[in-house]
């Protein structure tokens, strides 16, 4: 048993543990509460970390570029974790973007209607 824990970890463990950390802080800068700000701070800053540690770990392993990504694909059944968190960054901002659009339509419709409306008041 002492040999099994004074034995170097193999890459995956490394891969494995990173993972989980990376979650871990993930999470938790998702779940501390809004006025919690340098906690917050701390949890993304280590989230951003760890999601560095993971990248460099999953380029070790399985290679850099499309043939990496592929790789992994194949053999994980999972993007790499910088294409995954660009993902996300990227539908957030798509969000965000139809949530402005969405609200500007509606002020513009309702300025249209404001002014149909006093139009035809002063027609009466």
């Amino acid at each position: 048993m002492a040999e099994a824990m004074l034995a170097p970890r193999g890459a995956a463990d490394e891969l494995d543990e990173a993972r989980e950390l990376l979650a871990y802080w993930e999470q938790r800068a998702r779940r501390l509460p809004r006025w919690a700000v340098m906690r917050r701070r701390e949890a993304r800053e280590m989230a951003w970390r760890w999601r560095e540690r993971v990248r460099a770990a999953e380029h070790d392993r399985y290679g850099n570029g499309l043939l990496g990504a592929a790789s992994q694909l194949a053999v994980e059944r999972r993007m790499p974790t910088s294409v995954a968190h660009r993902g996300r960054q990227a539908a957030r901002i798509v969000g965000y973007a139809a949530a402005t659009a969405a609200i500007t339509v509606a002020l513009v419709a309702a300025v249209a209607v404001a002014v149909v409306a006093g139009a035809l008041v002063g027609a009466l």
